[in-house]
């Protein structure tokens, strides 16, 4: 069964916004979906979807479902586009989480923007028969990708999922069982490492495949965390022309853990490189994180009863869990209050002398960090092109 290169799948979640700019027939006429010789689309093949929160929701054609002819004869495809405007899904820290497609925890906000259009691919697979579903998006098309392809595999059909600069979509169990039903060599996530969008949202979503680094444009020094980045037109699709995927996949070292530790240690001893809004710097923040969770959640959650974890949001849980995991350890201590001065030097502020690795220091500081990314995103999610 065929597989979209980089290049045609970025052509499609580049394409798929001239159905917001100029109409389906428009977008037909002049090639723009990027899908000639790959899928047969018409009018009725587009749906709309409703994006927004409370009184403000509004619904415009959002992606379309399409059959695949020639070489994808037997597969179907499923594109969704981003947003054209700053929504509120980045304006909260603490996110609320629904059921998805699959059963699954999910971020609430994309899951209703998928509702309102699911009617719409049921009656397509109703009527047709495929092997395959190819799920493309960039940005918030990219999380309504994961979820198109989430609901795909737990109709039992086979799924291919490609997404460009995509925000997480899910929890870590949505996350791990995605990936377990798709499996990782069918999971196209590309970034770019300065792009704010796949930084959020942070607690508790994972990315894709879970347990590993997905895919990135091959860059050397890629500077400061920048709105610029997250741009299909500037930025991921040129960088998709003529690759293959073995090309922009990221070597996942053996020694990852290893690699983290050694870098807290170099950091604490003045040796880390802290820049202000590096996205270097953010990259190994993210990976410090990730790697003193995974030893937080291993040790006895003394003073957190199952009662007050039930009333915390997602950022109390974490900054109570890396608390607690500092008070049993000297050096897990040492690791934390490094991440934090980590934190606070991307954000361009310092640790004060003294400053105790306590609960409510530790939320604000990772509360500060998430408003900030937050910012970011929606000024890249303005120019989203």
């Amino acid at each position: 069964m065929s597989q979209l290169s980089p290049e045609q799948a970025a052509r499609i979640a580049s394409g798929v916004y001239t159905l917001f700019d100029f109409g389906v027939e428009d977008a037909l006429k002049t090639g723009g979906l990027g899908i000639d010789g790959l899928f047969a689309v018409d009018r009725h093949s587009v749906f709309k979807a409703r994006t927004g929160m409370f009184m403000i929701r509004k619904l415009t054609d959002f992606g379309y479902v399409a059959a695949g002819v020639e070489a994808f004869e037997g597969s179907a495809l499923v594109a969704t586009r981003g947003t054209r405007m700053a929504w509120d899904w980045v304006t909260d820290v603490n996110i609320a989480l629904q059921r998805g497609p699959g059963g699954w925890p999910v971020h609430a906000g994309f899951n209703e923007t998928w509702k309102s259009y699911a009617r719409s691919l049921s009656e397509f697979f109703d009527q047709h028969r495929v092997e395959r579903v190819h799920c493309v998006g960039h940005s918030l098309g990219g999380a309504l990708a994961a979820l198109n392809a989430d609901w795909c595999t737990s109709r039992g059909l086979a799924a291919e999922l490609y997404t460009f600069g995509a925000p997480r979509t899910g929890d870590a169990l949505f996350a791990r069982s995605l990936t377990r039903r798709l499996q990782p060599a069918h999971i196209h996530r590309v970034s770019h490492p300065a792009d704010p969008v796949p930084m959020i949202p942070l607690f508790p979503f994972w990315h894709l495949p879970h347990g590993e680094r997905g895919l990135t444009i091959p860059q050397g020094d890629f500077g400061l965390v920048h709105k610029g980045a997250h741009s299909m037109a500037e930025t991921y699709l040129p960088a998709m022309t003529g690759k293959d995927w073995g090309a922009l996949a990221v070597v996942q070292r053996a020694d990852e853990n290893a690699q983290v530790q050694s870098w807290l240690e170099r950091a604490a001893a003045g040796q880390g490189g802290f820049v202000q809004g590096s996205a270097r710097l953010l990259s190994m923040i993210g990976r410090a994180l990730a790697w003193l969770l995974k030893g937080a959640l291993k040790v006895p959650a003394h003073g957190v009863s199952a009662a007050a974890t039930a009333s915390l949001t997602a950022l109390d849980l974490v900054a109570c869990l890396l608390a607690n995991a500092a008070a049993l350890a000297k050096e897990v201590a040492a690791h934390v209050k490094t991440l934090a001065a980590a934190i606070l030097s991307f954000l361009g502020r310092k640790v004060g002398q003294g400053v105790d690795v306590t609960v409510a220091f530790l939320r604000w500081v990772l509360a500060l960090l998430g408003s900030t990314l937050a910012g970011v995103a929606r000024r890249a999610l303005d120019l989203v092109t």
